[in-house]
């Protein structure tokens, strides 16, 4: 049965059947609001949290809405009365992330994506980070979960009442963080209430996306333990820069896991980037920001040739030969051979027409 809310300008608006519940609220469909989604909060939020999504649904600009779900309107029971949810854009026909660049997933889901797409998706994720932090925002609690993404590659980051926002001047902080995106230096920090987050700690969880992606859902900070004390936690891996690609990754305590995506597949230069990212270096400020991701991603896609044997198998042409040939050799197949790929337009991918059935995979 719908029920009847008032957003901030005195429109009455028809909530009708729940599309999804979390702990905080549950989404809902609005009717005669195809592209939009209500979310509404199990109980009323506080003061505090009332004025944050006032401020960011009444600055809502056209680029904060190309990249993220973002408040819209706010929700009352009754006009004038506390917010107790919000209006925010329709996210459609899009899959969280890891449906992506887990191989298992995209072999299901999206076989004819070669490693062009995983890149095109890695630059359409730092330019959400891009996006937001120039308007003086940040994701904070980045998670694999907040990003979805569409076969034209593009993404959109959801859950934004969650994002540390810069109301001129004040900070509306974000409470909630996810272990294994932490970075080193808050893996020790708990709770996040009162604590002002910056953009170098979100570059952590970008760079670590980004790493996911191009690396097959490998984890920067996983691999073979070389001695003991390495490996028994996650946590205390990351806390202690543990970064098994490193170039000194043998004094960490860590090698890559067997017949893993080996990091030369990458120039120098973007190699240069995760070392950065994921080492103690990188606690200081120095950690690759979102725009220079997505200028580096953006070179070595113009910077890709396509191996003889499979049209799926694209890399860099400083490589000599097929990474991906390479490891199938080692009984490791990333991608799957249809005679057809997604092919790029100006917006993004679209699919081109489909020559061969899809065969079964291991």
């Amino acid at each position: 049965m719908a029920r009847t809310f008032y957003t901030s300008k005195g429109t009455s608006v028809e909530v009708g059947r729940e599309l999804g519940k979390g702990g905080e609220g549950s989404v809902f469909d609005v009717l005669n609001r195809g592209n939009q989604v209500a979310k509404l909060y199990h109980k009323a939020p506080a003061p505090k949290k009332q004025s944050k999504l006032s401020f960011m649904a009444s600055n809502a600009g056209a680029q904060l809405l190309e990249y993220v779900a973002w408040p819209q309107e706010t929700l009352h029971l009754s006009r004038g009365g506390p917010v107790v949810g919000f209006l925010m854009p329709k996210v459609s026909g899009k899959d969280p992330v890891h449906m992506v660049y887990s191989p298992a997933h995209r072999r299901q889901d999206y076989p004819r994506a070669a490693w062009d797409f995983l890149l095109y998706v890695a630059r359409n994720i730092a330019a959400s980070f891009e996006t937001l932090h120039a308007h003086g925002h940040i994701v904070g609690d980045v998670n694999q979960n907040s990003f979805m993404v569409g076969r034209d590659s593009k993404v959109i980051l959801i859950d934004s009442d969650s994002f540390q926002v810069n109301a001129r001047g004040t900070i509306h902080y974000c409470e909630v963080g996810v272990s294994h995106f932490t970075p080193p230096e808050l893996q020790s920090l708990s709770p996040f209430d009162g604590f002002t987050r910056t953009a170098n700690h979100d570059n952590f969880g970008l760079a670590l996306l980004i790493f996911h992606i191009l690396f097959g859902g490998r984890h920067p900070y996983s691999g073979v333990p070389l001695r003991n004390g390495v490996g028994d936690a996650l946590e205390a891996d990351i806390k202690n820069f543990r970064y098994a690609y490193a170039r000194d990754n043998q004094s960490r305590g860590f090698s890559p896991p067997p017949r893993s995506i080996p990091v030369s597949i990458l120039p120098d230069t973007i190699e240069s980037m995760f070392h950065l990212a994921f080492t103690e270096r990188g606690t200081s400020g120095d950690r690759p920001t979102a725009q220079q991701w997505l200028s580096s991603l953006d070179n070595l896609r113009s910077r890709l040739t396509k191996c003889t044997t499979s049209g799926m198998h694209l890399y860099p042409n400083h490589l000599g030969s097929c990474p991906w040939c390479a490891l199938e050799k080692q009984g490791v197949a990333y991608f799957i051979d249809l005679g057809t790929s997604f092919s790029q337009t100006a917006s993004g991918f679209v699919l081109a027409q489909v020559w061969a059935v899809i065969q079964t995979v291991p």
